[in-house]
């Protein structure tokens, strides 16, 4: 998805370079202005090939490099088209390029808070949900969640798991739940430093976490040396390690006061991993195996790394509470009065936030960490505060 937007925009930004240069630089009498602006878009264009290259050569510790390399081809990219964009407006040589350099100007501003700002001001959402299923002794209990926090592609990962640590801590929860996708690639990402940082939360009933398709192994080049299953494996435990619990499509009751609730896990099978973006990846999946022993008449809260499985889980009559991550709103994100858009809605029904549905709640996180380059866009990174609530 990710490389197959980068192709497109590439091409995009190719073909503008091309038309500018021949329009605007190759008329300049200029030599030297010629080869240095020629020199610097040939450059800049040969950025998402020179980072691929470094991904499919050198594997997955290079990522953070690469993303940096990503991350400036985008500034520079979108920068140019709107520049480019500007100048098409109009036809008055002054207007036209006080109006390209003011867009130029404002997209520029824009990524960059996005890069040194925004993808590390963790923020807190604080969202009710309100059921009729919810037994009394539950109302009120609070539950942390957070998701996808990619420590390979973090740029300070020590100094963003301390932050996150104690803001979760901070929020005096009953129960802290993770949605998948602590790591990159490589289990070792997850460094015994790391380990013990991230064992630090707490809450009353504890952590479960699941895995996402990031935690599988499948984005290890050498698979030779460091198979699938093995990386599975030794990442579980680590995290097993820390104090949390796994749920690999398992389920585990939660008491209190003589009620209970049920949380259940969804692993990341292979099927999820062959179909992780695609909306119709639940029409042949059969759930049912997941929730088998699972009494319906109780609330339940399902982790689903991937929320395209929350209508299939509702369908089954579980899932009073589905929660997701693996989107990120693909780390960009606007907003016009009530009205939210962002790069997502073309692959996603549902891609961040909140939802309803048949008495069914689903909440999708925008995720802590970063894929691919080093920025979100009104996307910050974010920790969600759910209150269950009895419906009166």
């Amino acid at each position: 998805m990710f490389v197959v937007a980068i192709f497109i925009l590439s091409l995009l930004v190719v073909w503008a370079d091309w038309v500018a240069y021949k329009r605007y630089v190759a008329k300049c009498g200029c030599a030297l202005c010629r080869w240095c602006t020629a020199l610097f878009l040939i450059g800049s264009n040969l950025l998402p090939y020179i980072a691929m290259a470094m991904m499919w050569i050198a594997d997955m510790p290079t990522m953070v490099p690469m993303m940096w390399l990503l991350t400036i081809y985008t500034v520079l990219s979108l920068s140019r088209l709107a520049l480019y964009g500007g100048i098409l407006l109009f036809r008055n040589n002054y207007l036209k390029w006080a109006v390209g350099t003011t867009l130029c100007t404002i997209v520029a501003w824009v990524l960059v808070v996005g890069v040194v700002r925004t993808r590390k001001d963790l923020r807190v959402k604080s969202v009710e949900i309100v059921s009729a299923r919810l037994p009394k002794a539950f109302d009120g209990c609070r539950i942390a969640f957070f998701s996808d926090l990619h420590i390979g592609s973090l740029t300070s990962s020590v100094e963003m798991c301390r932050s996150l640590v104690g803001c979760v801590n901070s929020l005096d929860a009953d129960l802290v739940l993770f949605g998948g996708d602590l790591i990159n690639a490589r289990y070792d990402e997850l460094s015994p430093r790391l380990q013990n940082i991230l064992g630090g939360i707490e809450s009353r009933d504890g952590v479960v976490a699941i895995l996402g398709n990031h935690d599988t192994g499948v984005y290890v080049r050498d698979t030779i040396a460091l198979p699938i299953e093995e990386n599975t494996r030794q990442l579980t435990e680590r995290i097993a390690s820390m104090g949390w619990r796994v749920s690999n499509d398992a389920t585990e009751i939660l008491a209190r006061c003589g009620d209970t609730i049920t949380i259940t896990g969804i692993a990341f099978s292979r099927e999820l991993l062959e179909h992780r973006h695609s909306a119709s990846v639940a029409d042949s999946l059969d759930l049912r195996p997941i929730y088998e022993g699972v009494p319906s008449d109780k609330f339940n809260i399902t982790l689903s790394h991937m929320p395209q499985l929350w209508r299939k889980i509702s369908t089954l009559g579980y899932g009073d509470l589905v929660l997701s991550g693996h989107v990120h709103a693909m780390q960009m994100k606007g907003r016009i009065g009530e009205w939210e858009f962002s790069p997502a809605q073309l692959m996603y029904r549902e891609w961040s936030g909140h939802y309803t549905e048949r008495n069914s709640h689903l909440y999708i996180t925008d995720g802590v960490g970063s894929v691919g380059f080093h920025l979100r866009i009104g996307a910050p990174p974010e920790i969600t505060l759910l209150t269950l609530r009895q419906a009166d």
